[in-house]
């Protein structure tokens, strides 16, 4: 649909979403809808206070790279808390109750036979 073609309120909201990223971040990542923003806009104006949140700062415009970087920042510092022999002895733990779990099964399933031989289909006449 080209721009000419919409109503010249949704044009004046798409402009407001430019002029506010941050809501597009909301949208996409599910904590709002399109529809939620529009009648927000609708009923609050594109003037109140609570858009101020959801406007471009400097802070928000950093890479990807950057993202990336905080984020295994995080993972390391989650791995450097982690007691690795505490880990070790409930992987042990988790190991040994598996094999107990597998013996069990192993007790009541039925042990194979001696295959039977096939019966004769003619028995029944007494020859």
């Amino acid at each position: 649909m080209s721009e000419e073609s919409l109503p010249s309120s949704l044009q004046e909201f798409r402009r407001f979403i430019y002029d506010h990223p941050l809501l597009i971040r909301e949208v996409r990542e599910g904590r709002r809808t399109w529809n939620d923003l529009y009648q927000d806009w609708i009923v609050l104006g594109e003037e109140h206070d609570d858009w101020k949140n959801y406007k471009d700062t400097k802070e928000d415009k950093s890479s990807p790279v950057t993202e990336q970087g905080d984020s295994l920042g995080t993972v390391m510092k989650m791995l450097s808390q982690v007691n690795i022999q505490e880990l070790q002895q409930q992987m042990s733990q988790f190991s040994g109750m598996i094999g107990n779990v597998q013996r069990l099964l192993q007790q009541f399933q039925k042990p194979p036979g001696p295959p039977k031989p096939p019966q004769d289909p003619f028995s029944f006449r007494g020859f």
